[in-house]
């Protein structure tokens, strides 16, 4: 049976048990099928509107004698049959193989060990064990990284995990800090923290939620910048070699550069490093465009079409060029599922401002509308 229709059958509901391995088989294939699952997931409800399609479309009642669950299975599936084509055709479903299709991101990241191995890490659904020597050994399982921490392990060994473009992981660090690695991102990490603190380095973008452990403070060093907390929630983003901004969710955290003395936010707060011009400002906001994408949203609040794309860019591993500057600095404000079809997006966007989109080979061109 076609892929298609597997898909078909599972938002209608009608898998049979065989049909559900094969699906799950493809789906565990490449990450890309999983994110294209996904997507399919979180669209309409596509098994309640064919329930009501069944309940308004007039069939003729088969006469049975006796209750047989296999003549009722048999009877259903006849009368899905009719209706699986234009499912499918309605989904979309004709190009979940195609690799030139621009899909979200998913779970992949590549993990760099101490000893200089190197581990490919996917969304596989079956637990994976890492070994990192004698004493410790990491679980992989559903895009999330998990260490136990082991005090006979050298605080010396680290570790990299590091997220391509299109990609994102999470990982649990041995003090159980939970960290949301954003696409193009990478954390360096010890083995064994500290027995006074506890310090990672970020390049790129990730959500923190720190362990509480009031005898050793947890350090973030982030482009000259370091954020210093005890156990809270919060977002930094370092993808920029001068920029650092924090956003704060939970709790209290400490930002200083260099010596100089730590200022403290609070929750609600934004700091923006400034490395080039060496200055810090804290200010109100609101923390949804810094932090919806940790829960699989995109937020932008006023922001130019240009920052738009090269956030899309990332997360949908694209190229995007501009046949004027000048559109790159229109400005935008929306709110979307990260896992929503580029097209819909793009849309939403033509929709807004007085622009238009080409998609071509992996690569969107902006345009103006004639």
């Amino acid at each position: 049976m076609k892929i298609e229709e597997l898909l078909a059958k599972h938002v209608l509901g009608i898998l049979n048990e065989e049909e559900e391995k094969a699906l799950r088989a493809w789906l565990d294939e490449d990450p890309a099928h999983e994110a294209y699952f996904r997507k399919l997931q979180l669209r309409h409800n596509y098994r309640e509107l064919y329930r009501a399609y069944c309940e308004m479309r007039p069939q003729p009642v088969p006469v049975v004698r006796r209750f047989n669950w296999r003549h009722v299975a048999t009877w259903a599936a006849m009368l899905a049959l009719p209706v699986l084509l234009a499912f499918s055709l309605w989904l979309g479903l004709s190009s979940p193989g195609q690799s030139d299709e621009i899909v979200p991101g998913s779970p992949k990241a590549t993990l760099y060990l101490g000893n200089g191995a190197i581990v490919e890490l996917g969304n596989s659904r079956e637990l994976g064990w890492i070994r990192i020597d004698d004493q410790l050994m990491a679980a992989d399982e559903n895009g999330r990284l998990r260490y136990e921490e082991d005090s006979k392990v050298s605080t010396s060994q680290q570790n990299t995990l590091v997220t391509p473009r299109g990609g994102e992981y999470h990982i649990t660090l041995p003090d159980g800090t939970m960290v949301h690695l954003n696409s193009l991102s990478e954390l360096k990490y010890p083995l064994s923290f500290d027995r006074d603190k506890r310090v990672v380095t970020l390049t790129g973008e990730a959500y923190f939620e720190v362990a509480k452990d009031a005898g050793r403070p947890f350090y973030v060093q982030a482009n000259g910048l370091t954020i210093r907390q005890y156990g809270t929630k919060f977002s930094v983003n370092a993808r920029s070699p001068q920029t650092v901004t924090v956003a704060l969710e939970e709790g209290s955290i400490g930002v200083f550069f260099s010596e100089e003395e730590a200022r403290m936010l609070e929750v609600g707060q934004v700091a923006v490093w400034n490395g080039t011009e060496r200055s810090l400002s804290i200010s109100d906001k609101n923390l949804e465009p810094y932090t919806a994408w940790h829960r699989n949203r995109f937020v932008f609040e006023d922001e130019s079409l240009g920052e738009i794309m090269e956030t899309l860019s990332l997360w949908y591993n694209m190229d995007v060029r501009f046949q004027d500057t000048e559109l790159a600095d229109l400005h935008f404000t929306g709110n979307v599922s990260r896992y929503e079809d580029i097209n819909v997006i793009l849309k939403g966007v033509e929709a807004t401002v007085n622009v238009q989109f080409q998609i071509r080979n992996h690569q969107i061109r902006i345009m103006r509308k004639p």
